[in-house]
């Protein structure tokens, strides 16, 4: 008799004799099982909108390029401010748009710390994750520009793709290196010409991602 037949007759057996006071007896099936985690397996895409904002405009901004980036099938946005993102949230995003206000035309003290942290303290590994960057200034040319420059350059020096908002596609379109609004004195609130162009940036940016 083969042995599986001898451990079956055995466990019959054993299942007849205590059957009325433990129940039948069961093989049970010990093999690992598979634990959910925090991470893509689910098929989802994921973006996170990073911002720092003192008034209230880059916040909007922040808001405008979520919404743009929730229109992306598939694509999971969450929206934190700068202090408040963890090495997990960075782990887990596969784009990353980062937005600020432009402080003697350059990025505040609070973000530059916070991005250096990013990389050195925290050892994120930003490598081919996508990313986008907005600013917010009280000038027209007051360093705008410069910051969203600086921004995609700590991109780029950390192994990350970088996008920007396509206005027109297709031959003769064109696109920007990113977004930007004038919040100064004779222009304080964010014009919906600038909302639109952040939503826009969160739109593309959700695309590349998606299609990667």
């Amino acid at each position: 008799m083969r042995r599986l037949d001898i451990l079956t007759a055995v466990l019959l057996s054993l299942s007849l004799l205590f059957g009325s006071s433990c129940g039948p007896l069961e093989l049970v099936d010990e093999s690992p099982v598979a634990q959910e985690g925090n991470d893509a397996s689910d098929g989802a895409r994921r973006v996170l909108v990073v911002y720092h904002s003192l008034r209230g405009s880059t916040e909007k901004m922040a808001r405008a390029v979520e919404k743009g980036a929730s229109q992306v099938p598939g694509v999971s946005v969450t929206t934190k401010k700068v202090a408040d993102v963890t090495k997990a949230d960075l782990d887990a995003a596969h784009g990353i748009a980062i937005g600020c206000p432009t402080h003697f035309a350059n990025i505040p003290a609070d973000v530059k710390v916070a991005l250096d942290h990013w990389a050195w303290k925290e050892k994120v590994d930003l490598t081919d994750k996508v990313g986008g960057a907005f600013a917010t200034g009280g000038n027209v040319t007051g360093g705008k520009e410069h910051v969203v420059i600086s921004l995609l350059l700590y991109m780029l020096n950390n192994r990350m793709m970088v996008v920007g908002p396509i206005h027109r596609e297709g031959p003769g379109g064109y696109g920007e290196f990113g977004a930007s609004a004038t919040t100064g004195s004779a222009d304080p609130d964010v014009s919906e010409g600038e909302l639109d162009a952040a939503s826009k940036l969160g739109q593309r940016l959700a695309r590349v991602v998606s299609n990667r």
